[in-house]
C-alpha cells in the first residue's frame, strides 16, 4: 500500500505518530495503523475467542447475534481528518452489520462471505485528533471481527455528471428536473418523505407548517396485476407535483405476477412466492409473459403522469442485492435483464419519457455486478437504516458509491430511517442529493426526535418545499 500524497508538513508527523502508536493492542505499519478487535470494549453478547484459526493478534471477537452485541475499538490519530477504514473479518455467509465512528453510523452494508479471515474496505471516515472509537455492531450478524486498519485517505475524485438524462427522448419536464437536480447536487440536500396517503406530511406540519418536504415517495404495489387494486397513488402524486410544486418519487413493491404462497400482498418477498424470475431469459415462458403484462399495467398508470407533464423519479427493483425480493433472488444477471427489459419497454413501447431512472445500490464489493448500466440509470440511490437511536451521514457509503460508479451519477438516500444530522453532512461533505425518510420512521421519537426534525427543516443546506419552489436558495 502506498502512502497517499500528503503535504510534506503533514506526512512526517503522521508517519511518526503511526509508527509510534503501538500501545494497547495497536500495531503500527509503515503507512497504516492496525488495531486488534479483542483490544476493544465488548457489549451485549460479544465475546473474545481463539477457537477459529487464522486470526491475527491474541484472538478475535464473535457473538454478533442480536441488537446491542458490539465491540468498541479505540483508535488514536495525530491529526483530525479523513481516514480509510478497513475491517478484517470472517463470515460464513453474506452479512450486514453497522460500523460507527464516535457514535455516528458510517456504513450499514454487506460483509461478503469469506474463506477464512479477510480484509474489507469500509470506506473513508472522519476521525478527530487524539482518541476515537470505532464500533462494530450487529444488524444481520454472525461474523467474527479480527482487526481494523486505518490509513490516511486520499481526496475523492470529483464528480463528472452527464448534462442530460439517459433517455435521449426525455420530455422537457424530465430534462428540466434533471438539470435542477444536477445544479442542486453537492450544494443542498432535498428533504424527502415516503408518504402515500398524506399522514406523514401531516405529522411534519404539526411541528411547523413550514416543514414540507420537496420529494414525496409513492408506491405502485397495489397496482400490480396479481392484486389489481389501484389506491389513488397516481392521482395523489399528480396533485403533489401540479398543485404543490413538489418532486414525485415512485417505487414499486412488485407483487409476484403469480405463485404467491399466502396473501398476494406479501408476495414481493422471496420467501412468499414460488415465482421464478430467472425465466425472464426465456421469452416464451409464462413468467416472461406475466412480467410483460405487469410492466404494461404499470406503464398505463404512469402514462397519467406523463400526459399531465409530471416528471417522476422512477425507482424499480430496489434492494435487489439483498435477495429478499423476488426480482433479486436469482442473482445479478436476471435482475439486470428485468431492469433493462423494463427500461426498453417503458421508453420504446410506452414512451414514458417523463421518467428519471433511479437504481438502488449497495456499496458492497460486488455491487457493480448488479448495475444495469450507465445508459439506463440517471441517479444511484441507497437504502440505509440504522439501529434505533443511531444516526450519521453514511459518508463511507456515499464515497464508496462515488467510487463504484466513477462519479458519473448523482447519489441519493433513496430510503433512510434516521435523518442524517445536517451539520455533520456539511462538515463531512456527504453530498447526498436528497434523503427520503421511509414512512412512519419520521414519527418514531427514538429514531427522529422532534429536535432533529426541527434542526433539519430549518438548516440552510437542507431545502424544504418553500425554498425549492422559489429557486436555488437556502431556507
Amino acid at each position: 500500500m502506498r502512502l497517499p500524497d500528503l503535504s510534506d508538513t503533514l506526512r512526517g508527523p503522521l508517519l511518526a505518530c503511526l509508527i509510534l502508536a503501538c500501545a494497547g493492542g495497536q500495531t503500527a505499519l509503515a503507512d497504516a495503523l492496525v488495531v486488534e478487535a479483542e483490544s476493544g470494549e465488548l457489549h451485549g453478547g460479544a465475546v473474545k475467542s481463539t477457537e477459529t484459526p487464522g486470526f491475527s493478534g491474541a484472538g478475535y471477537v464473535g457473538g454478533f447475534a442480536k441488537a446491542g452485541d458490539a465491540v468498541d475499538i479505540p483508535v488514536d490519530v495525530p491529526e483530525a481528518g479523513f481516514y480509510t477504514l478497513r475491517v478484517r473479518y470472517l463470515a460464513p455467509d453474506p452479512k450486514m452489520n453497522p460500523v460507527l465512528v464516535n457514535g455516528a453510523i458510517q456504513r450499514n452494508g454487506f460483509y461478503p462471505r469469506t474463506e477464512g479471515f479477510q480484509w474489507m474496505t469500509v470506506g473513508r471516515v472522519p476521525l478527530r485528533k487524539g482518541g476515537n472509537t470505532v464500533t462494530l455492531g450487529t444488524d444481520w450478524g454472525y461474523l467474527l471481527a479480527d482487526a481494523i486498519e486505518i490509513s490516511p485517505a486520499p481526496a475523492p475524485a470529483p464528480f463528472q455528471l452527464a448534462e442530460h438524462p439517459v433517455n435521449p427522448e426525455a420530455s422537457p419536464e424530465a430534462r428540466a428536473l434533471y438539470s435542477r437536480l444536477r445544479a442542486t447536487f453537492g450544494r443542498f440536500v432535498l428533504a424527502g418523505q415516503q408518504d402515500e396517503k398524506g399522514q406523514r406530511r401531516a405529522f411534519l406540519a404539526s411541528l411547523s407548517p413550514e416543514f414540507v418536504p420537496v420529494v414525496v415517495g409513492f408506491d405502485l404495489l397495489r397496482s400490480s396485476s396479481a392484486y389489481g387494486r389501484p389506491d389513488g397513488q397516481i392521482e395523489r402524486a399528480r396533485d403533489w407535483a401540479l398543485k404543490e410544486g413538489g418532486i414525485v418519487s415512485f417505487s414499486w413493491h412488485w407483487f409476484s405476477p403469480f405463485g404467491a404462497l399466502n396473501e398476494v400482498w406479501r408476495s414481493y418477498s422471496t420467501n412468499q412466492t414460488t415465482f421464478d424470475a430467472s425465466k425472464v431469459m426465456d421469452e416464451k415462458s409464462p413468467e416472461y409473459q406475466a412480467m410483460i403484462k405487469d410492466m404494461d399495467a404499470i406503464a398505463d398508470q404512469l402514462k397519467v403522469l406523463r400526459d399531465a407533464r409530471v416528471p417522476v423519479l422512477w425507482r424499480p427493483l430496489h434492494e435487489a442485492e439483498g435477495g429478499w425480493f423476488w426480482w433479486g433472488a436469482r442473482g445479478p444477471e436476471v435482475c439486470k435483464r428485468i431492469y433493462r427489459l423494463m427500461y426498453e419497454r417503458f421508453t420504446k413501447v410506452h414512451h414514458l419519457d417523463n421518467l428519471l431512472w433511479v437504481w438502488t445500490s449497495t456499496d458492497a464489493p460486488d455491487a457493480r455486478e448488479w448495475y444495469p448500466g450507465d445508459d439506463c440509470v440517471d441517479i444511484v440511490g441507497a437504502d440505509l437504516y440504522a439501529p434505533a437511536g443511531v444516526r450519521g451521514t453514511y459518508l463511507a457509503v456515499f464515497d464508496n458509491l462515488r467510487r463504484i460508479y466513477q462519479g458519473r451519477k448523482m447519489i441519493a438516500l433513496a430510503e433512510v430511517g434516521a435523518i442524517p444530522d445536517p451539520d455533520a453532512l456539511v462538515a463531512e461533505d456527504a453530498g447526498w442529493l436528497w434523503f427520503l425518510v421511509w414512512d412512519d420512521y419520521i414519527t418514531r421519537a427514538d429514531t427522529n426526535p422532534a429536535d432533529l426534525i426541527r434542526k433539519t427543516y430549518t438548516h440552510p443546506r437542507v431545502l424544504r418545499l418553500d425554498a425549492y419552489t422559489k429557486g436555488p436558495q437556502e431556507n
